[in-house]
């Protein structure tokens, strides 16, 4: 269950449009509407039912397929009796030892340091909240995250193992390694984890268990009693 609100709190709200800068007074919506800029049209509230355990449920999921989806083979070809497969990790490798430094090292961060960075902090700053335990770490990492949002491609990839497997189809024995079948499910429960995260929901969060935390804290009562 969500925590409870202060209704006031949320009257006073005001939206930034990230992408017009219009600022929109925050009207409280139910799941399944949206708030949407009136100058560009930009989606900027959609609520998520149990977004916090949907996320975090979704985190883990993604982190235990990550191993097996990045280093078992994806698939194998025959061509002509000759036989071969990689991984995602075996091809950024292998870029690199043919001198394609640039091309295996952003195969490298945009295929597995991001998703498996993105991932990490998706199950921290979650699970945090699941147990109302955020803090000011906490206000760094989802900022780090929604930064990072631009740099996972794991889409890519998938579409340029899609051009290969059809380009190669009339020509070589293609099988499909359990790497494939992990990469696919990684990618949905990466999907999945941004649509079900309510960014509005996660911010007003943080920043509530942050406020009581500093207003229990010892040297905020002090100074409270010392302006008294």
């Amino acid at each position: 269950m969500k925590p409870q609100i202060d209704s006031q709190l949320e009257k006073d709200q005001i939206i930034l449009c990230p992408d017009c800068d219009l600022a929109i007074r925050y009207v409280p919506i139910t799941e399944g509407k949206r708030i949407l800029c009136p100058r560009c049209g930009r989606n900027l509230i959609s609520p998520v039912s149990n977004t916090v355990e949907k996320t975090l449920a979704l985190s883990i999921a993604g982190l235990l397929l990550f191993i097996p989806a990045i280093f078992l083979p994806l698939l194998d070809f025959d061509v002509i009796g000759l036989e071969s497969s990689g991984s995602i990790w075996d091809s950024a490798i292998a870029l690199v030892n043919s001198g394609f430094y640039f091309s295996g090292i952003a195969v490298f961060v945009t295929s597995i340091f991001v998703p498996l960075l993105k991932l990490l902090i998706l199950l921290q700053v979650s699970f945090q909240l699941y147990i109302s335990k955020a803090g000011v770490l906490t206000i760094y990492l989802f900022r780090t995250y929604k930064h990072l949002d631009e740099w996972g491609m794991l889409e890519v990839y998938m579409i340029s193992v899609l051009v290969t497997i059809v380009k190669m189809l009339h020509m070589a024995r293609i099988q499909y390694d359990t790497g494939f079948i992990c990469f696919i499910l990684l990618l949905i429960f990466t999907i999945f984890s941004s649509l079900f995260l309510d960014e509005h929901f996660f911010w007003k969060e943080i920043y509530k268990i942050t406020a009581n935390k500093t207003k229990s804290s010892p040297s905020f009562s002090q100074a409270k009693r010392q302006e008294s």
